[in-house]
């Protein structure tokens, strides 16, 4: 946990190395600055949402008024979000990848997920069938291109049924796409976020090669 030397006005997300180790807190602000952005490596969740009786992935439309030129108005993966600080009794911790992915799912398209920490137990609930949203970070790697620098944890989420809310105005937009339409979609569009193909991918693997 760090001191109450934090701001509460100030958004704080997670600066660390290539390898995941943890610096400390950041300003969400400065890590976009241009100059910055790509040279700090800071935390982020991704996911892919999957409907499982329809085996359709769910992709989400970023608000042009929310976002930065890289995102805004582009469609993107199921939920992502930077791992925040969040003041808890008078001092800023930071947010797992599984506690983020509950916060961003819900604040982005309102649903609630119980996020599992085994592989094994998250796969004996879909064998068996979730009585909720449910979500496991499958993978953790280090993503960086010319205008991103991120340590990422990568979750695969199963929902009950293809219904969204949209809580914050982040999000305006929701489609669901079978693996074959939205690789379609992915070869004959370029109106999306430059890391949805390899997230559509490393969740497709996951998928085959587990259920």
């Amino acid at each position: 946990m760090t001191k109450n030397i934090l701001r509460d006005d100030v958004e704080y997300i997670i600066h660390s190395d290539s390898k995941g180790n943890i610096i400390g807190p950041i300003s969400k602000t400065y890590a976009h600055m241009e100059g910055v952005r790509a040279v700090l490596t800071h935390y982020s969740t991704w996911s892919m949402i999957y409907h499982y009786e329809s085996g359709r992935y769910g992709i989400q439309l970023k608000n042009s008024k929310k976002h930065d030129k890289y995102g805004a108005g582009k469609w993107d993966m199921g939920v992502a979000g930077h791992n925040c600080y969040f003041k808890e009794n008078g001092f800023f911790r930071p947010l797992d990848f599984e506690e983020n992915l509950v916060k961003e799912a819900k604040e982005e398209i309102g649903i609630d997920i119980e996020m599992y920490k085994s592989k094994d137990d998250f796969l004996k609930v879909i064998k068996n069938k979730p009585n909720q949203p449910s979500g496991f970070i499958f993978e953790k790697f280090y993503y960086k291109t010319e205008t991103n620098n991120e340590w990422v944890g990568l979750g695969f989420v199963i929902v009950l049924n293809t219904q969204v809310n949209f809580e914050d105005d982040e999000v305006i937009d929701f489609k669901w796409f079978s693996s074959e339409e939205l690789k379609e979609y992915l070869e004959t569009n370029n109106n999306y976020c430059s890391p949805l193909p390899l997230v559509f991918e490393k969740a497709e693997k996951f998928r085959k090669e587990n259920f």
